[in-house]
């Protein structure tokens, strides 16, 4: 089992461009609140991407959930990107949003843990709206949620040199999300993990009903069989990716989604090079608050 997991690492290796990975920051503390005592929204300093104008695309989810992709809409909108992590208010909204997609599907969650200081959540807002979350968790002394089933596959990632983090707690609004708000979602936090912390693996646990859509849309590939998820009570496949490979990918299409209609994956939807680099100094610019 272990060869063939260093096979998978060695041959996704292979698929990047070589992508440079910038150093990592040093933590920040607290920033302001982000709503006044009214309950009016001002200037929290926690949005990394604003106001951008999106033709949308329905996109259904189960993790909470991934079960299909419908055609584009004709309805124009604009989103938010923020950093979740830095406010009780947004990591509560992220919470409930994960607690009701999950529950809807009958998985079982534990959203109300100690904050994890080696969790970091990004939440999309469309017109004030919260319709997605992810989150990010950055290896330490105390491993990965991943640890507890596939913990031998993740070791062999670890003793190749990888410094490996874990994609989690993904939930988006059904009625509402699409490709361009999960593809931003994916993409700002791959920047926040890959070029602001140096992470260069990532895995995710997702239902083996899933797998498919995974290995099109973000280029992770299966690195472990099937279990039980404990935590949630339902199946589950570990999948990996290597950033370089992400990073290949949108360097490629980002931002290009009119000019390769048929592309399956999610990259044409991600940001642009000029978009990303704004984005990256933003976090940038947090991190080191």
């Amino acid at each position: 089992m272990k060869e063939s997991v260093r096979k998978l690492v060695d041959r996704l290796r292979g698929r990047g461009g070589g992508a440079s990975i910038g150093p990592k920051s040093q933590p920040s503390t607290e920033p302001s609140l982000p709503f006044a005592t009214d309950g009016r929204e001002f200037k929290s300093g926690l949005t990394v991407f604003d106001d951008r104008p999106l033709r949308f695309r329905s996109l259904t989810m189960a993790e909470a959930g991934i079960t299909g992709l419908e055609d584009p809409g004709a309805e124009q909108a604009a989103f938010k990107i923020r950093v979740a992590t830095r406010h009780a208010g947004f990591r509560q909204a992220a919470a409930t949003l994960v607690d009701k997609r999950y529950g809807d599907r009958g998985y079982e969650t534990k959203s109300a843990q100690p904050r994890d200081p080696h969790l970091f959540s990004f939440v999309a807002y469309d017109e004030g709206k919260l319709v997605g979350t992810v989150s990010i968790r950055f290896d330490s002394e105390k491993g990965l949620s991943a640890d507890e089933l596939y913990k031998d596959e993740i070791d062999v990632l670890r003793k190749e040199g990888c410094r490996v983090c874990e994609f989690t707690r993904l939930a988006v609004d059904e009625l509402t999300v699409s490709k361009p708000v999960l593809a931003g979602l994916f993409h700002t936090t791959y920047l926040y993990a890959a070029a602001v912390h140096g992470y260069t693996f990532a895995v995710i646990e997702v239902n083996p009903r899933h797998v498919g859509f995974y290995r099109r849309a973000l280029a992770f590939e299966p690195m472990g069989p099937e279990r039980l998820n404990t935590r949630v009570n339902a199946p589950a496949v570990l999948l990996c990716a290597a950033f370089d490979t992400i990073a290949e990918g949108l360097k490629k299409f980002g931002g290009r989604h009119a000019e390769f209609p048929q592309e399956r994956s999610l990259f044409p939807y991600g940001f642009s090079p000029a978009e990303e680099a704004g984005i990256l100094k933003r976090l940038r610019d947090l991190d080191a608050r």
